[in-house]
């Protein structure tokens, strides 16, 4: 027995519906994309809740070193798959998120008040 399953049954429930319809289903929504089991692990590791922001090395929360080893490999790896000199693997969303508030609420010209990372 899984630990949702002992915790929360109707979860795990749906939980595994909702993998099976995955299997079942060819989804072309490409965020609903059938992920391998390798990933979904990955994905529902200690990762999933650690709070990361800056760069390897130049972080803003204490306590990253294992993430940012595990940015430098994806950074590594994605320089050898594309024979890149540089590459990002950093995701963008925070700030596409943001953006759409701010187009949302405010007029040209209206100041905010947010904070400096650098």
């Amino acid at each position: 027995m899984s630990a949702l399953q002992h915790e929360d049954p109707r979860i795990a429930d749906l939980v595994h519906k909702e993998a099976r319809r995955l299997e079942e289903t060819l989804d072309l929504i490409a965020a609903e994309n059938h992920s391998p089991p390798a990933i979904m692990e990955a994905l529902g590791s200690v990762f999933n809740t650690k709070t990361i922001e800056g760069y390897p090395g130049r972080r803003y929360h204490a306590g990253c070193v294992n993430a940012d080893a595990v940015e430098r490999l994806a950074i590594s790896r994605a320089k050898a798959l594309f024979t890149a000199e540089h590459a990002n693997v950093q995701p963008h969303s925070g700030t596409s998120a943001n953006l759409g508030v701010y187009f949302s609420v405010l007029d040209i010209g209206d100041r905010i008040l947010s904070m400096t990372l650098s």
